[in-house]
């Protein structure tokens, strides 16, 4: 096995080959932060802005702003699929007016929205992401997968499906439980959300009808173990910086989210397969390869994510300021990056961290699975809740960004009690007639 180092390009100089020369350069223009979630979008605009760099961010009309200090103009724009001339038009407007020199996708959403309107954008300014037929081949999983065998990478076993019945005819040739989830990410909201099946009976109760897939669904084998996650930053097809994290807990917590997570020390096989895959892509820029990996260190790909990825709080606080080297290197400097970090440094989704304890709470009344995870969070709490975890979002010399998203929690989860309440009190109602 290669030594990590060799992962690495060397020595840290910047463009024109000399250390430190571009150390100090007027970083007047803005960056333009395409997103809506706090915990992705903050992080990368706390970064650049720490260093000099402006930032506006941009999102659909029905996302909230972002209100931090880190921001400088935050705009509302069309979703694409309902107004592709209005999308083009006002983000160009705004990119003409602030004058910005790189735009940064955030979320699958806004990475499809770059990729289907690259043309309208590339003309304008740097975008923070490979042309669209290498972003594609990201974007939708089953290409994903079928070059990760080509590298020699394990991959669950996977089924495309574009109508529900062709799941009845799956019972049987692919164990359960299985995993449903779409296999294209669109602008759009998808039809199917992802979802676990872990009978056939469960399956015909979900589709007791025929129904469509739009777009088409993955059914892949479920895959115990693990979320790990390999970040990179790729310029030129060199790895210039990596990072490895585990995911701690999840919402909901079957798996999805990352609520904590902590940094690990470089595992080189996975090293070694998330660069080579990420090579035969062809990518350019930031990506993290998702693997999970059993106790007995059996890894499979789960899929890779061509952005930024909800956990970037955490390699910042344990010293590979990603967002930092991105910029530099779509500026033509070479960045200095170190070679390690503080491995153990742990993070916390707050937010994130409620959903999962009142999802818990709910679920615990009727799942004796529910409740023993919850039981074992109540334990953990003071440790994962300690002043040494970073938060995703919180900084006390920008708290409202924190508080904002707290309050719509609060909101969310005085509508969740709410609503079952009434579907208790309308099967009561319903029992007594």
């Amino acid at each position: 096995m290669l030594p990590l180092s060799q992962f690495f390009v060397g020595p840290e100089t910047d463009a024109a080959g000399t250390p430190g020369q571009n150390r100090g350069k007027p970083m007047n223009r803005p960056v333009l932060i395409l997103g809506f979630m706090p915990r992705i979008v903050l992080p990368i605009a706390r970064s650049l802005r720490r260093h000099g760099v402006p930032v506006d961010v941009a999102s659909f009309q029905s996302a909230p702003r972002i209100l931090s200090t880190a921001i400088c103009e935050s705009r509302n724009i069309p979703r694409p699929d309902v107004d592709r001339r209005e999308f083009v038009k006002q983000l160009r407007g705004f990119v003409e007016e602030r004058g910005h020199d790189m735009l940064i996708p955030a979320d699958d959403w806004m990475l499809t929205a770059v990729v289907e309107h690259y043309d309208d954008l590339a003309g304008l300014l740097q975008v923070g992401c490979p042309p669209p037929a290498i972003t594609r081949l990201v974007l939708d999983k089953s290409a994903t997968l079928a070059i990760a065998q080509r590298c020699g990478i394990e991959v669950p076993r996977t089924v495309v499906v574009s109508n529900s019945p062709q799941l009845h005819d799956l019972v049987g040739s692919l164990p359960f439980p299985w995993v449903l989830k779409p296999a294209l990410r669109e602008t759009r909201t998808e039809d199917m959300k992802s979802c676990s099946l872990r009978t056939a009976e469960e399956v015909a109760a979900r589709f007791p009808r025929g129904r469509d897939f739009t777009p088409s669904m993955l059914v892949q084998e479920y895959c115990a173990g693990s979320g790990v996650g390999i970040e990179m930053l790729l310029h030129d097809g060199q790895c210039m910086a990596m990072f490895q994290h585990r995911r701690l807990k999840e919402f909901p917590y079957t798996g999805g989210a990352s609520v904590t997570a902590v940094a690990e020390e470089p595992d080189p096989s996975l090293i070694q397969s998330s660069l080579a895959l990420l090579q035969a892509l062809q990518w350019q820029g930031v990506a993290m390869v998702e693997y999970k990996v059993s106790p007995d260190g059996r890894a499979v790909l789960m899929e890779v994510n061509g952005r930024y990825w909800g956990t970037i709080g955490l390699p910042i606080s344990a010293g590979i300021d990603f967002p930092w080297y991105h910029w530099k290197l779509a500026h033509g400097e070479r960045p200095e990056i170190p070679k390690t970090y503080a491995v153990g440094t742990k993070w916390r989704w707050t937010v994130g961290y409620l959903h999962r304890l009142y999802d818990l709470l709910d679920l615990g009344r009727r799942s004796t699975s529910a409740r023993a995870v919850l039981v074992e969070d109540l334990q953990h709490l003071l440790e994962d809740f300690s002043p040494s975890v970073p938060d995703a979002t919180w900084k006390p010399s920008d708290p409202m960004p924190s508080v904002f998203e707290f309050l719509l929690a609060m909101r969310d989860f005085a509508s969740y009690t709410t609503a079952r309440a009434l579907r208790s009190r309308a099967f009561s109602l319903r029992s007594q007639a």
